[in-house]
């Protein structure tokens, strides 16, 4: 992977298998969970970030609350804003997508690693030295 562009662009069912979708994960979640009162962004929290990182024994610096002392690991987004995906503005190389020109809900605005900014605003920021 990925596959080439003639085995993915085609009718959904007769394309190779496999799609992204962790880019467009938070606004699926938020419109299909959240929003519908199912889950809470508490869980949301749990769910993404707390049990992926104990499950791969890394919960020592992922997953971990917002505190003094914390790593700051952080993702902040904004739950009221609203996109367009468009595949062919994607980071990945895949660009099939059954969310393409589907409006969603949320944005992320930025993500911290160790208090640092690496995304802000949906561009790359200056990387820690």
């Amino acid at each position: 992977a990925p596959h080439p562009a003639e085995t993915k662009e085609c009718e959904w069912a007769c394309a190779a298998n496999g799609m992204t979708g962790l880019e467009q994960a938070l606004s699926i979640i938020q419109m299909t969970l959240v929003d519908t009162g199912m889950i809470t962004w508490r869980d949301v929290a749990r769910i993404l970030s707390e049990e992926p990182a104990k499950i791969g024994r890394l919960d020592h610096e992922q997953g971990r609350p917002l505190a003094e002392g914390e790593p700051a690991n952080i993702v902040l987004v904004d739950p009221k804003a609203t996109r367009v995906i468009k595949p062919e503005e994607q980071a990945t190389k895949g660009k099939n997508n059954p969310y393409r020109d589907m409006e969603v809900p949320g944005s992320i605005r930025a993500t911290f690693y160790a208090g640092h900014p690496t995304v802000l605003n949906g561009e790359l920021a200056t990387p820690r030295r």
